[in-house]
């Protein structure tokens, strides 16, 4: 039986081919062919088609939750007797990071970075969620 081989380009906004995707079969007897290891150099875990949605829900929710955060507490140490300026800086300068990032479309654009956004930020709010608890608890 005469098999053809398929295969898939993968071009760039020129026009001009980047990638060639391939049936394993093809690649194996092409590696064969030539002498090449068929130990992968990358492996690509195929992604749940909900993870897209569930990234950026995560992601917004983060920096949104760091914004309203940073300028709840910034207004309340503001209004207090003896304001930490300090504290006031800190949180403008997260609530303007935040901002930025929530702005910057090209943070969305990819799993990756959304992954990356909530890797970095969501710590930050976890922290920052801790010390409202241990500065407003009871003694």
């Amino acid at each position: 039986m005469n098999k053809t081989m398929e295969t898939k380009f993968v071009i760039d906004a020129a026009g001009t081919p980047k990638k060639v995707i391939l049936d394993y079969d093809d690649y194996v007897k092409i590696a064969e062919q030539l002498n090449l290891s068929l130990v992968p150099t990358s492996t690509v875990k195929e992604r749940n088609p909900l993870d897209w949605y569930s990234l950026t829900e995560s992601a917004n929710s983060i920096l949104n939750g760091l914004m309203a955060l940073a300028s709840r507490e910034g207004m309340l140490e503001s209004e207090k007797l003896n304001p930490d300026q300090q504290r006031i800086t800190e949180l403008d300068a997260l609530r303007k990071d935040a901002i930025e990032q929530i702005n910057t479309n090209d943070n969305f654009l990819s799993l990756e970075k959304m992954e990356a956004i909530i890797d970095k930020y969501s710590p930050i709010l976890l922290a920052e969620k801790k010390k409202l608890r241990i500065s407003t608890s009871p003694l």
